[in-house]
């Protein structure tokens, strides 16, 4: 199997830049879309963010559009996808491991051999699948603080989201998958969030930890500054501006404010 599917470049290193750029471009909306809920209730619990904090959920949402980009563009047109008749999906394990040994120049025995073979598509295609859920790992234990079992359980859910969304067909978009379902994938993928969680000790030696993080936004939180008054306030208002406009239309009295308000206005 020399191509798994027609659009699938992943051994193509410009093809990697295109979901890099792309997350660029609408990483500023959706990185406040995402994370602003998830900072209201850090402020809430802890009384203050600091800036690691920020910048720790700012970077994984930017890594999770990157991986998540990567794995549906480029996006061919519906017509070429109708016109595919490539293979739909992979339930044949370490099918990639085979392939690797039967399409590279690699012997264990040669040494030689051992570079031209890493450059290779039989080779850079699976090293990439690992690379692609290593910082998933490396997040959810320096950060989320979670186990190995349980970072090994999310990375496998994690590609297996990615590998549903390309066998639906970009959730029926398109009237078939236009990449390929792999088993190997999945192997690869959660063998990366393993690799990911398992160096995490000696990636985060120079950061702060969670608990540092969290003692230094309690400390901010014990600090009434004026803008923290400020932020209280605006919130405060948007909230119960909220809730009271929902009201008075959920009673039908929208109208009546609004008809008070522009006669109020009328009256010299």
């Amino acid at each position: 199997m020399k191509e798994k599917v027609a659009f699938e470049r992943l051994g193509e290193p410009m093809s990697f830049l295109i979901p890099i750029k792309s997350a660029i471009l609408i990483f500023p909306v959706l990185a406040i879309l995402l994370s602003l809920p998830f900072l209201i209730v850090q402020y809430h619990r802890y009384g203050g963010i600091i800036a690691w904090r920020s910048i720790v959920i700012f970077t994984f949402i930017f890594y999770l559009l990157c991986a998540y980009f990567l794995i549906i563009l480029p996006l061919p047109s519906i017509q070429e996808v109708r016109h595919l008749t490539t293979q739909r999906y992979n339930l044949i394990p370490f099918t990639a491991l085979r392939e690797f040994i039967s399409t590279t120049y690699f012997n264990l025995m040669r040494p030689q051999t051992w570079i031209p073979a890493v450059k290779q598509p039989g080779f850079i295609q699976p090293f990439f699948n690992i690379i692609l859920t290593i910082p998933f790992g490396v997040y959810l234990r320096y950060y989320f603080k979670q186990p190995i079992r349980k970072i090994v359980l999310y990375g496998f859910g994690l590609s297996l989201f990615f590998e549903l969304t390309q066998l639906s067909g970009l959730y029926g978009i398109y009237p078939r998958p236009y990449r390929l379902f792999d088993v190997d994938d999945l192997i690869l993928n959660t063998s990366g969030a393993f690799v990911g969680g398992l160096i995490t000790p000696f990636l985060v030696k120079a950061f702060p930890t969670r608990e540092q993080i969290d003692r230094r936004s309690y400390d901010q939180g014990r600090k009434v500054t004026v803008l923290r008054r400020l932020v209280a306030l605006i919130f405060d208002y948007l909230v119960v501006g909220t809730i009271v406009g929902i009201f008075l239309s959920l009673v039908g009295l929208d109208k009546l404010t609004e008809n008070a308000y522009f006669y109020t206005l009328s009256v010299p």
